[in-house]
């Protein structure tokens, strides 16, 4: 068999759900046909489904390589990136992947930008988790402190049972009590951090729908499609003197059909203004 004719046998098992063997016949392939890089994506999509994440990145980088305009490459590239908590370098894939997907009036356009908002959302977490990490490093070292402490006293205590001859005293109970102290102050202390600035220890997320489906950015200045999807003004105009055509449905668009979203509009005014100190980073 040819490298074409293992790539339909390939085919024929993917369609069918034997990951395994699809993933045999595209290896096959690949050996008799190195410089066709849609075998590579057939293997990185396979080995999407067989989640050995890794060799999907291997895959398409190597689709990448040899054809830079790779939409699938850079889309899966992505998807495995979520999938290993690397959301930053997933994001970055994503966004290449977007652009191709318009540029080659993709029907998977929409998925790609999902994907790209789930790139962003995972990033935005993992940089959350960090800040509320940092900022709560101060609490967790008080909290050792208390921890410390306890775990001193409990060492002394016990000590002192060994070479205690008052068989009424209770020591465990004694213990008990010591332990008790020590959770509720690391309970009062942490209950103290959170009076203090509850707002800042709570998650920051930014809704979908305040989402540009086109710069992944905050609205601020949102019109409406005749099919009711929303964009920036500044850039559905920038797209639109490129293409005539919405960027996610690929219908027909021109700056007439654009009509000011007021509603959405206050709504991202007030999102921005209420959230003025770190909104403007997402």
């Amino acid at each position: 068999m040819n490298a074409e004719e293992l790539k339909q046998a390939g085919n024929k098992f993917f369609q069918n759900g034997d990951w395994l063997s699809a993933d045999k016949k595209y290896t096959q392939a690949i050996a008799l046909d190195s410089s066709n890089y849609t075998l590579f994506t057939n293997r990185a999509l396979v080995r999407l489904k067989l989640e050995r994440y890794d060799d999907v990145i291997n895959d398409c980088m190597s689709a990448i390589n040899l054809n830079r305009d790779a939409m699938k490459g850079h889309y899966m590239a992505a998807q495995a990136l979520i999938h290993l908590s690397r959301p930053s370098e997933a994001l970055g894939f994503a966004m290449t992947a977007y652009q191709l997907a318009i540029q080659q009036h993709s029907k998977s356009a929409t998925d790609v930008a999902n994907l790209v908002l789930e790139a962003k959302k995972q990033r935005w977490k993992k940089l959350e988790r960090n800040r509320i990490d940092k900022d709560m490093s101060l609490l967790n070292q008080m909290k050792d402190l208390i921890k410390s402490d306890s775990e001193r006293r409990i060492v002394d205590l016990r000590e002192e049972q060994w070479d205690s001859t008052d068989r009424e005293r209770d020591f465990e109970a004694e213990i008990a009590v010591i332990r008790e102290d020590a959770r509720v102050q690391m309970e009062d202390l942490g209950n103290v951090f959170a009076r203090a600035d509850p707002q800042r220890y709570k998650p920051r997320e930014v809704p979908d729908y305040l989402i540009d489906s086109i710069s992944f950015s905050i609205m601020t200045d949102p019109v409406v499609t005749k099919n009711g999807q929303s964009y920036d003004r500044s850039t559905i105009m920038d797209h639109l003197r490129r293409s005539n055509t919405d960027p996610l449905t690929r219908e027909p668009l021109r700056m007439e059909d654009l009509r000011p979203n007021l509603a959405l509009k206050q709504v991202c005014a007030e999102f921005l203004e209420e959230n003025a100190g770190w909104a403007v980073d997402y």
